[in-house]
């Protein structure tokens, strides 16, 4: 059992070198056979060990000293040997206590990132005046002639029925999305094989993990393929909406809009939406982000091999409200406005963490003097 003080240190696999400290919260709690307990004598508080493990020096010792053969793991020897810096008691404290201080504006502020970006989904929903009141029932009953198309107990739910009425019902026009597209057709398919080789000529291909649970797209770490197989359609264009077509049932339905200034191309579980003048690609993709966030796309997917999956017809065919123009604008900028506040949050978060373990290394590379 673990008690109050107790730090973990994972001995092997991709986390090796990570460290927990035992919270009695947790309790009562075991550990796993990967990990390695250490308790500590009276000359230390378990707090200090775990900042240290927090430095630029402990994960360079980590790199150092741990095996990659097969998996990478340090065993407890080797972590007993590693030496830290020690100082006095007094000094040991008020190093934990400015890293604690730190680590809850940290929390503060990843906290309320994460309140502005889980806000959006029901703004965009009530804005529209479509948000469903919740409904938890398990049980209830449809007529027959609903179910003739699609027996499903997920989409014909009181919630998404709720959904589906209060869109049809809507003070704004009511559309198929296919009728507000000049088309919407996937990517291509690009396997391992298929992948740009060496100094080749190459365009970032982007798949669904490309694209974030709040609607952005990043191109860092993506696969690329050959420029010579990217046909001229083959290009996105700015404006277009990526839609991921093919995902966990969580997942399935996350959007964004291509607005990166870099050519690219996507794979085929990715839907590309190009939409007629007047519509808004911002407004689109963050009704459809607030869509999967309700879980309404994973209702309406097929599942195959444990993917869920929504086809081009499918999504065609699905019924969105269409406000006008001024009104899909202001939706769309408060959208984007709250995803920016959410990422200055997120990078003052990161900031504020970053130059405390560098203030506690740096004391303690001169003695604990602050």
């Amino acid at each position: 059992m673990l008690s109050k003080g107790d730090l973990l240190f994972a001995r092997s696999g991709a986390t090796v070198g990570k460290t927990y400290l035992h919270d009695v919260r947790f309790d009562p709690a075991v550990f796993a056979g990967y990990c390695i307990r250490f308790r500590f004598n009276n000359e230390v508080l378990p707090e200090f060990v775990c900042g240290f493990t927090k430095t630029d020096a402990y994960a360079s010792w980590v790199g150092a000293i741990q095996r990659p053969a097969g998996q990478p793991n340090i065993n407890k020897e080797e972590f007993k040997s590693l030496e830290i810096p020690l100082p006095p008691l007094d000094i040991q404290r008020r190093l934990v206590a400015e890293l604690d201080a730190a680590r809850a504006e940290r929390d503060r502020a990843l906290a309320e990132a994460e309140r502005l970006l889980k806000s959006i989904d029901k703004y965009v929903l009530a804005e529209l005046a479509i948000l469903p009141e919740s409904d938890g029932r398990r049980v209830f009953a449809v007529r027959l002639n609903q179910v003739k198309p699609r027996l499903d107990a997920d989409y014909h739910s009181p919630y998404f029925q709720r959904l589906r009425r209060a869109s049809e019902q809507s003070k704004h026009a009511t559309r198929n999305l296919g009728d507000l597209a000049v088309f919407m057709r996937s990517g291509f398919a690009a396997g391992r094989q298929d992948q740009a080789r060496g100094d080749e000529a190459a365009v970032p291909h982007l798949r669904p993990l490309n694209l974030n649970a709040w609607g952005e797209l990043s191109i860092a770490e993506t696969k690329s393929v050959p420029a010579s197989r990217v046909k001229e359609d083959d290009y996105l264009t700015q404006g277009e909406v990526l839609f991921n077509n093919t995902n966990s049932a969580e997942w399935v339905g996350k959007t964004a809009v291509f607005d990166l200034e870099t050519p690219c191309a996507c794979s085929n579980h990715m839907t590309r939406i190009a939409l007629k003048p007047g519509i808004e690609p911002y407004f689109v993709a963050a009704l459809l982000n607030a869509f999967r966030g309700i879980g309404y796309f994973s209702a309406l997917s097929t599942f195959f091999n444990n993917q869920a999956g929504i086809n081009t017809s499918t999504l065609a065919e699905l019924r969105v409200p269409v406000p006008d123009a001024d009104t899909q604008q202001t939706i769309a900028r408060e959208v984007v406005d709250r995803k920016d506040k959410a990422r200055r949050l997120q990078a003052h978060a990161e900031t504020v963490w970053r130059k405390a373990r560098e203030c506690f290394e740096q004391q303690l590379l001169q003695g604990g003097k602050a």
